[in-house]
């Protein structure tokens, strides 16, 4: 990664010649300090060109213009040697935008490299997983997704229909909302949905409504009301769902 071996080139200059000229221990001091900020601008410098690039994607997807929406984000992967996660974050994005538009395959493909932080997509990711019997490392890919987004009453209540619909595990599907109502005791949703599942009735994940349908697994399909509610969600996509 370039910005942290330049950090480092300014660090080490710094404490030698200080350390030299000085003494060694205010050559270590600012060496480190220099190292620390150094790092730290450069952090913030490719940020700002990617969130440059990340808000012109978001103009081209509240036009509905998707494949140009893809071009414009792909303009980012230059900067994937001078900051971290970029291409992760990068093909996270346009795999929700392709999943969105029912390419699942193609989709699948870009979120494979997919950054748990951002929810949405992870769980996307999860699901071609599932869809693609690539199951082998299913739980440890749901710990993550969990660990990076642990106070999200969506996450437990979508992990658990996954475990129980799609992965036919109860067990670990209780396991996931205990879990939920021990970080969440008093989320109204969670408890809802651990009540439901105790008395094996079903809980309407529409109670989530857009996070819900844009994961498109509601065995009755996707109405017309649905679709509109994907899209309003896709037009409020804002920079810092890109940039973490």
């Amino acid at each position: 990664m370039y910005s942290l071996l330049i950090s480092l080139g300014i660090a080490l200059a710094v404490g030698l010649i200080l350390g030299f000229l000085v003494n060694v221990g205010l050559g270590i001091f600012l060496g480190l300090f220099a190292f620390f900020a150094a790092f730290i601008f450069f952090q913030r410098f490719f940020s700002k060109k990617l969130q440059s690039i990340f808000a012109g994607a978001n103009i081209e997807i509240q036009k509905q213009h998707f494949d140009k929406a893809i071009e414009t984000l792909k303009e980012g992967y230059r900067y994937n040697k001078y900051a971290f996660l970029v291409q992760a974050q990068i093909d996270t994005q346009i795999g929700i935008i392709l999943y969105s538009q029912k390419k699942f395959g193609e989709a699948f493909k870009y979120l494979k490299n997919s950054n748990p932080r951002i929810m949405m997509g992870y769980l996307m990711y999860i699901i071609g997983c599932i869809k693609n019997k690539k199951t082998e490392n299913i739980d440890k890919n749901i710990d993550l997704l969990i660990r990076f987004n642990k106070k999200d009453p969506f996450v437990y209540s979508a992990i658990t229909y996954i475990y129980e619909e799609e992965l036919d595990n109860r067990d670990k599907a209780l396991e996931t909302l205990t879990k939920a109502t021990k970080i969440m005791p008093d989320n109204p949703k969670i408890k809802e949905h651990l009540l439901a599942f105790q008395n094996n009735k079903e809980f309407k994940m529409e109670k989530y409504g857009e996070q819900w349908y844009q994961l498109m697994l509601d065995r009755k399909g996707l109405s017309k009301l649905q679709n509109k509610m994907i899209k309003n969600q896709q037009k409020s996509m804002g920079v810092k769902n890109f940039v973490r």
